[in-house]
């Protein structure tokens, strides 16, 4: 599995122009049909980022793909064996590619409500995200946003981490209550034995949380 990142406030004029200038000329055309250049310059982004995770992949050149599909789904590249999933959030994005089905997410580190969690999570869920939680759940049910660094923390990680899944697994339709994941024993399991937890992580400047689910095997 290979897994970049990058802000897309870093990305200079000259690295869009040396990405947008390896790509097909249907490619090329489908990005300047675009409405905005911010679309334009996302859609190069994107390209630039799931070519490195996929070069990096398999020790094929950058320009060497064909890439089928574009940001938070699971993406197929028709002439190589592999997969990748691209996330973006804000100014943050980020890639993850491997040879079985994959997916990732970014959401930034913000606070939240305790009522939306509880229609997202369930009891031991929740019970994991306020598991290092200095409050009483009378106070938290009583001021309802949730603002501490750790619940935040643990809020947003279980989150992308069922957002990744849905997208390794090819679901639109998510229903969060569909899977779970259990943190007990040091481990991390998935309710759904076809796919394993890959591993969370924080940006470099700690603004967003991002999670990476593939398929076993």
């Amino acid at each position: 599995m290979v897994c970049k990142s990058i802000q897309l406030s870093s990305v200079s004029p000259e690295m869009y122009k040396e990405t947008f200038d390896i790509l097909s000329p249907n490619r090329q055309s489908r990005i300047l049909a675009m409405k905005t250049d911010e679309e334009k310059r996302n859609a190069v982004a994107f390209e630039m980022l799931a070519r490195k995770c996929l070069s990096a992949l398999t020790d094929a050149p950058e320009f060497a793909f064909n890439i089928l599909t574009g940001i938070n789904k699971l993406c197929l590249v028709s002439n190589f064996s592999a997969y990748f999933s691209l996330s973006m959030n804000g100014d943050f994005l980020c890639c993850a590619a491997d040879k079985v089905p994959i997916g990732i997410d970014c959401r930034k580190m913000e606070p939240f409500r305790f009522s939306e969690a509880q229609r997202l999570f369930s009891d031991v869920e929740l019970r994991q995200i306020f598991a290092t939680t200095v409050r009483s759940l009378a106070d938290i049910v009583r001021y309802d946003v949730c603002d501490m660094q750790a619940e935040m923390l643990q809020y947003w990680k279980m989150y992308t981490m069922k957002e990744a899944y849905f997208t390794a697994l090819g679901r639109t339709f998510r229903n969060f209550r569909d899977v779970s994941f259990d943190f007990s024993n040091g481990t991390v399991t998935c309710s759904d034995a076809r796919f394993t937890y890959d591993s969370s992580h924080k940006s470099p400047d700690g603004k967003y949380v991002f999670s990476i689910v593939r398929k076993t095997g």
